[in-house]
């Protein structure tokens, strides 16, 4: 991911859980807020109670690919969280793709 560095610190994430914009969709929860750096950052969440570790790395994978597939045609200078739900185990990658492509539209990071 050329444009895109990664969301890592605590402080991040409960600020973008606390003030940033969410969109729940079908498998994903998606939260975004503007940043001042002028690059994406991306944070990618999977609960514990998802699966143990071999599943949900699994769902990181997936959604990190993408978000990777469409990075070019996302706005940037925004702070971006990716949360997996329970219903998005055992969905393929194009599943996940189409329903992180959805929230983002409905949150503006892609234009239609």
């Amino acid at each position: 991911m050329k444009n895109t560095q990664s969301l890592k610190r605590n402080n991040d994430f409960r600020r973008l859980y606390s003030r940033g914009k969410c969109f729940v969709s079908g498998y994903t929860v998606v939260y975004v807020s503007k940043n001042r750096f002028g690059k994406n950052r991306l944070g990618l969440t999977v609960s514990k109670s998802i699966g143990k570790a071999v599943k949900r790395n699994r769902l990181k994978r997936l959604m990190r690919e993408s978000y990777r597939l469409m990075e070019d045609r996302i706005k940037c200078g925004s702070d971006i969280i990716i949360v997996a739900r329970g219903r998005a185990l055992g969905k393929t990658q194009a599943q996940i793709q189409k329903d992180v492509e959805y929230a983002m539209r409905k949150l503006e990071l892609i234009e239609n």
